[in-house]
């Protein structure tokens, strides 16, 4: 199976057939109870927009990173939450409703946080800045076909067929689980591509993992400073912790915006790392919840 098909059909037909399954388990008044208690987005957002790249930031300078770690750490950092952390989510039995408004909001507001943040990282680390710029109509074209619509689409299977939703539920779950399982093997057959897998596990593999549990962890704290409740301090968590590895890996490699593939080391092992954290999270989650 090439990696061109990988990239392009298999993992965005896996999301979105994911975020279809999910869409089945939502109603309506799922986003209206978010949007009259505005503190959760609020708290989510300040999470992953601020505290990440911040906690990214922190880690390069301690760990004395080597150029291309630091900014493919803070790629990572800048990239908006993905249709994997809404997955996590769901299955956590944590607030999904929750977690795809902040995978929307967020994947909106950093379509012009990122050239910042990759630009300043670039210029701080030891590169002279370098002009970038996602294709804003593409890049919010793509987050709607993948989350956005098929959510829609299964929202109405649920109004339309709302039994066949509910027996469906503990089937998709297990479905989801086999299509992680999928999503983890496509990712690295993307990342051997470059090269052996273990040396970019173990140049990346430290700073990465510290990345995902101290945002798992920053996340949880902040939503726990403002007093919300578990399944919304587990959604913000995840939303902190797990980012969109994939988008990390484009806006690193692909010709049209840095086109450099040492840059996407860190999320390509990213993407690994919190495919395995997100299982601890899901097992906490159903044993708390």
């Amino acid at each position: 199976m090439s990696t061109q098909f990988i990239s392009t059909l298999l993992l965005p037909g896996l999301l979105f057939l994911i975020m279809m399954g999910m869409g089945m388990t939502l109603t309506f008044d799922d986003f209206r109870r978010v949007g009259t208690d505005p503190k959760g987005i609020i708290v989510g957002l300040g999470s992953q927009l601020i505290v990440l790249p911040i906690i990214a930031f922190l880690l390069a300078i301690v760990l004395q990173l080597p150029t291309h770690l630091a900014v493919g750490l803070m790629i990572i950092a800048a990239s908006p939450g993905g249709a994997t952390s809404n997955l996590y989510s769901h299955l956590s039995k944590g607030d999904t409703a929750l977690s795809i408004s902040l995978t929307a909001f967020s994947s909106m507001i950093t379509i012009s946080t990122i050239p910042f943040i990759v630009n300043y990282s670039l210029s701080y680390f030891g590169i002279p800045g370098k002009e970038m710029q996602l294709p804003i109509l593409k890049t919010i074209y793509n987050i709607f076909r993948l989350t956005a619509l098929p959510t829609f689409i299964g929202m109405l299977i649920h109004i339309k067929f709302p039994d066949f939703s509910k027996k469906s539920e503990s089937v998709l779950k297990w479905l989801s689980g086999g299509f992680i399982l999928l999503a983890l093997w496509g990712m690295l057959t993307l990342l051997e591509e470059q090269g052996p897998i273990w040396n970019y596990v173990l140049s990346a593999g430290p700073s990465v993992i510290l990345l995902n549990i101290v945002t798992l962890a920053a996340g949880w704290g902040v939503a726990s400073l403002f007093k919300l409740d578990l399944k919304r301090r587990v959604t913000i968590s995840i939303e902190a912790g797990l980012q969109n590895g994939v988008m990390g890996m484009t806006i690193a490699s692909a010709p049209a915006l840095l086109g450099n593939a040492e840059f996407a080391v860190s999320s390509g092992v990213y993407g690994l790392v919190m495919c395995i954290s997100g299982l601890f999270i899901i097992y906490f989650g159903n044993k708390t919840l």
